[in-house]
Parts: C-alpha cells; structure tokens; sequence
C-alpha cells in the first residue's frame, strides 16, 4: 500500500480532524497500519540494543505524551532523559542531561555524552584550552559519575515528563563565575548569540570608561572641596587674627 503523504498533510490541517478520533476514519488508519508493518520491516536491520532503546522510548511516549510535569527540579541538576528517536546527527532515545534553565512545565538541558572522541576534542581550561567550544569536557569534579563532554550545541528545550531520574548535580556554588555551570551559560551566549554578545561588551566596555571618567571627577571634586575646605580654615584664622590684634589695639 501507497500512503498518501499530501492526503495525511490535508488531513492534519484540517481543524476539524482533531474533533475525530483517528480509529474512526479507515484512510488514517490504514495508513498508520502501513507505517507500523514498515518499522517491523525497518526492524531486521536494527541491532538488539537499538530495538530495546526503541521499545523504551515509544512505551515512555504512549504513556507520558499527555502529562504535563510541574514538578521543580533546579538549574543544575544532572538528570537521565528520554531524548526520542533521532536523524542522523541528533541524540537519541536516554541519555543524562544538565539543566541549564527551568519553566513550569519544560526544562532547557544540555545532553552529555562519554564518546572517547568527543571527550578528546572537549574543551577544558586545564586539559584542553584549544578544544572545541560546542564540547565541554566535564568529570567528578564537576559532580558528573565520570569524564564526560556536554554537547552545547545539542541544547534543547524539552517536557519534564521526558526526565526519567536525577543523577546528580553540579558541585559548587551556581553563580561563581569560575563554576562550570556559569562558564557554560557564558559561552552558549557569546557563540549561539555572537552579535548581541559582541554589542554587549561594547557596551559594557563603553560603561567601565564612563565609570572611570566619573571616579576622575569624583576624586577631583572631593580634592577641591579639600582644597575649600583648607582655604576657609584658613581664611577663617586669618581673620581670627585680625579681630585678637584689633581687640589689642583697643
């Protein structure tokens, strides 16, 4: 059987398919039929590990894509999390994440990843300074089980209901800026955002001259009011003087 992509396409526009229950209507059906039997075909050439990923992954799908998660879980936290089926490049199926920013409902993570390579290439000040930015090469120190790199340019928003457990959480105080978790914030701005963050530090730049012209003037003011200040003193003896030799005079 031929699905018809631009019949399904029609279908899924239509408002008011999503009042019918898709049960109901043989052309879906058949056609959701048809896709299933494909994944049975596609099925020979997956190994077992992959099947049961699969498995897992839909099963955590059919009985979570409806719950909406308002559970707090805090920046920072190292969680396990169903990422879902991939394209090529993409992260699939459970793999742990960092949280980098927390909403009501959703969560916006970073995955990680032990691939030897990309732990190589992982940037790190001390073992690394010259590694790839997108790659942050992290370990026991940082809070993490073992070494491992944090793919920043795989960060995305997702559903609570896609975090399976809490593993951990990133050792130290959040808002240092020597701690990771600051670091890593810093540099998904000023790549991901690399105009707005090159217009900030103009900007920031521009405020420190500023403030460095205001403390000039602050100290030259407070030098003159010094310099007054002696002036009237001495005005003030000055004229002390004169009225005790006047009073003499007298």
């Amino acid at each position: 059987m031929q699905i018809d992509y631009e019949k399904l396409a029609s279908i899924a526009a239509d408002p008011t398919s999503r009042s019918t229950m898709a049960k109901d209507t043989s052309e879906v059906l058949a056609s959701y039929m048809q896709i299933l039997s494909n994944l049975i075909f596609a099925a020979e050439r997956l190994s077992e590990s992959e099947m049961a990923m699969i498995v897992s992954s839909l099963n955590r799908w059919v009985t979570k894509k409806n719950v909406s998660v308002n559970r707090s879980y805090g920046v920072g936290k190292i969680v396990q999390m169903e990422w879902g089926n991939n394209f090529s490049s993409e992260l699939s199926y459970k793999h742990p994440a960092v949280i980098i920013e927390e909403w009501a409902n959703t969560v916006l993570v970073i995955p990680t990843t032990s691939t030897p390579t990309k732990v190589a290439a992982a940037y790190h000040p001390a073992d690394n300074p010259t590694g790839k930015w997108f790659y942050r090469k992290v370990g026991v120190v940082e809070g993490f089980a073992h070494d491992c790199t944090l793919i920043l340019n795989n960060a995305k928003i997702m559903s609570k209901a896609r975090i399976t457990s809490v593993s951990g959480a990133i050792v130290g105080n959040l808002s240092n800026d020597n701690n990771v978790f600051r670091e890593i914030r810093k540099t998904m701005i000023q790549n991901f955002f690399s105009k707005e963050w090159v217009e900030h530090q103009k900007l920031v730049q521009a405020y420190e001259k500023e403030q460095e012209k205001s403390k000039a003037l602050q100290e030259a003011y407070d030098k003159l009011l010094e310099e007054n200040k002696m002036l009237k003193s001495a005005d003030n003896k000055d004229a002390a003087e004169k009225n005790e030799k006047s009073g003499e005079t007298n």
